[in-house]
């Protein structure tokens, strides 16, 4: 176990290195070919920024997975899977950063790979219960992880927001891991996946936090919040309690996203456009920075956090007091 650890945690370094080494590249290269986010009546920013910083996430992600599960068990086998439903994700969305996917294009990919994503990396295990048939029960998994990877890119809308709750999630699941090592299928390639992740989102973050210097753009806001979402899924399907504890972790992004959704059907919009109506962004249009709001959300996804693990020695206590979190720091938004 001690070697193992030690593997992880030069894995997190040798990520991290990567990350702020090709994110510092980007940035002088994105702008020479039109790759920039304009300010406009529906962003919160107010500088052109590069947008497409998620390029060295996947080149990160792609080289060290199966680099690392080669040098720790000798074989590709597990990171072939994951950059077989991968790399289509990213390569689509990489393709709508330079130039306008049309949307059924980009749900065609998006279901596809949810869908394989479930059935090569979370079958035969179940996500909600063995009551119900199983192919049901994989079909609502992946149209929550359909969801979930959309919402991932629906709040990536401010400096900072997504590259630390990307940190928060990737910590949570890791914690997780090791404390139910023996129950979660597919155990040592979420610990190896998630690693990955917050070691890059570290050496990111530097040039994400306000005022930011580069943009994830959907190359890594929607990779990101897919290999996240399949990774939640994966240690969900574990248990009650472990599923509980996936939920309240991510339980702010849901919220945000799931609440603003909502309204905007009742109010007959169209979803996929660009809008100034989640949480976080009116509290910026209220004139709060940035930084501000995110140092908020920070705090939120920390006692998140806490309560996450706890609900697997308390679940109940855990989700009225995840509930209870999440409701104030939304109520401070509009406030």
């Amino acid at each position: 176990m001690t070697y193992y650890i030690s593997s992880l945690l030069i894995l997190g370094t040798v990520s991290t290195t990567a990350s702020y080494l090709l994110t510092k590249l980007l940035i002088n290269l994105l702008p020479k070919y039109g790759m920039v986010d304009a300010p406009s009546a529906r962003r919160v920013h107010n500088k052109e920024t590069p947008r497409g910083g998620g390029i060295a996430f996947v080149i990160t992600f792609g080289i060290f997975l199966p680099l690392f599960e080669y040098c720790m068990f000798g074989q590709f086998e597990r990171s072939y899977t994951i950059l077989q439903i991968f790399l289509p994700i990213s390569l689509v969305s990489f393709w709508d950063d330079i130039s306008h996917v049309m949307i059924p294009i980009r749900l065609i990919i998006h279901v596809l790979c949810s869908f394989l994503a479930i059935m090569w990396l979370v079958h035969p295990s179940v996500v909600l219960s063995y009551v119900i048939p199983i192919y049901l029960d994989l079909t609502i998994a992946a149209f929550a992880l359909l969801t979930f990877l959309n919402l991932y890119n629906f709040l990536d809308g401010i400096d900072g927001i997504t590259v630390s709750e990307t940190m928060h999630l990737s910590i949570t699941i890791i914690i997780l891991c090791f404390l139910s090592y023996d129950i979660i299928p597919n155990v040592d390639m979420v610990i190896i996946i998630t690693t990955i992740i917050l070691g890059w989102s570290i050496g990111f973050f530097y040039f994400n936090w306000q005022p930011a210097k580069i943009f994830l753009g959907d190359t890594g806001s929607i990779s990101i919040g897919f290999l996240i979402g399949v990774c939640l899924l994966t240690v969900a399907s574990a248990s009650a309690k472990l599923f509980a504890a996936c939920v309240i972790a991510s339980l702010y992004y849901i919220a945000d996203g799931g609440l603003t959704i909502l309204v905007r059907i009742v109010k007959r919009e169209r979803i996929w456009e660009p809008h100034l109506q989640h949480f976080f962004q009116k509290s910026v249009r209220k004139g709060h920075s940035h930084k501000r709001v995110v140092k908020r959300i920070i705090k939120c996804n920390l006692l998140l956090m806490i309560l996450s693990i706890g609900s697997i020695y308390y679940p109940i206590i855990s989700i009225i007091g995840a509930l209870i979190v999440v409701l104030i720091t939304l109520i401070r938004s509009v406030i």
